[in-house]
């Protein structure tokens, strides 16, 4: 449930709710200066009674959704930026992730820029954000690599969903460059410049060719010094619970390790809907977004998803 365009809560919150804000924050704060058992009891405390709030808010939404008079109370609820708060807060409404995608990418901004570098979002279609490059994040070096991962890691991290971002090309400025200024001779091929992308060094592990992967299927694969080099995991091997399950839907990837959220059984055996585009547990059937992980069937419950990228045809993993 989301609000409708035309009445999108306000994006400043009233006075009174920005000082409970503050009190929860400061709150918070104290209880990490305490001892570990006395901090237990205070987390214990907080989660016990967020439980019960999101508890009772859901069983409100659920019978204001349900009765069509009642519909147009619940839209008006939304559209009051404390109450949108509240729900966002508990998970009840899901805040647009395009927007969610960039108030993340301003609390990187002035870090990028202090190191000469800027990035724009282009779109967000979960499970994918794309976004453009300039600067000293646009570029081939270490450093470009480090900044580019400062991005994607705010996004990932930020937005709900989310599990792969690519980098669009920045759009070229038209010049006219004479050839003999770059060291060329008319009619000669520049050189080649290596392809910015995922790299070990930069945490990635690399995974299987895409083209190894089955459309519409659950591939368990498990990195070097688990199953030989890298290797898609053979059904010759009776545990494969330290493999991880990679669900290809067209040419998106999607990986998640090899339990399901339910009772941990396998997800090698799988379905694959490509119209809904929703994955099916074969053991309980339970259903899950097949590139994003949330549990359709049960509330709160979603698949341990790794970043993954595919990149000239090679799938790269983000397991640490």
């Amino acid at each position: 449930m989301t609000a409708t365009p035309d009445t999108a809560p306000q994006t400043e919150a009233p006075a009174d709710l920005d000082r409970a804000a503050r009190r929860v924050d400061t709150a918070m704060e104290r209880v990490d200066l305490l001892d570990p058992a006395a901090k237990k009891v205070a987390h214990d405390l907080k989660a016990a009674l967020e439980e019960f709030h999101r508890e009772g808010l859901v069983r409100i939404v659920r019978a204001l959704k349900d009765d069509p008079a009642a519909k147009q109370v619940l839209f008006g609820l939304v559209d009051d930026p404390v109450v949108y708060a509240l729900l966002v807060m508990h998970g009840i409404v899901r805040a647009d992730p395009t927007t969610t995608a960039q108030r993340a990418l301003e609390e990187v901004r002035p870090y990028l820029a202090s190191h000469g570098g800027g990035v724009e979002l282009v779109s967000v279609e979960l499970p994918v954000a794309r976004v453009r490059l300039s600067g000293a994040c646009n570029g081939c070096s270490q450093s470009a690599s480090t900044l580019r991962e400062v991005v994607e890691r705010a996004l990932v991290a930020a937005v709900q969903g989310l599990q792969q971002v690519e980098v669009v090309p920045a759009e070229p400025t038209p010049s006219l460059v004479p050839l003999a200024s770059v060291g060329l001779r008319p009619g000669a091929a520049p050189p080649s410049e290596p392809a910015a992308g995922p790299s070990e060094a930069a945490g990635w592990t690399r995974g299987p060719l895409l083209d190894e992967l089955r459309d519409a299927r659950v591939t368990l694969w498990r990195p070097a010094g688990q199953d030989g080099d890298g290797d898609l995991a053979g059904t010759s091997v009776p545990d494969d619970s330290d493999a991880i399950a990679l669900v290809r839907v067209g040419q998106a990837v999607a990986a998640y390790r090899n339990a399901c959220a339910h009772q941990g059984m396998s997800l090698e055996r799988g379905m694959v809907d490509t119209d809904g585009c929703v994955l099916t547990c074969a053991w309980h059937g339970m259903k899950y977004q097949a590139l994003t992980g949330e549990c359709i069937s049960i509330t709160d419950k979603r698949l341990t998803a790794y970043p993954v990228r595919v990149d000239g045809g090679v799938v790269w993993l983000r397991l640490r």
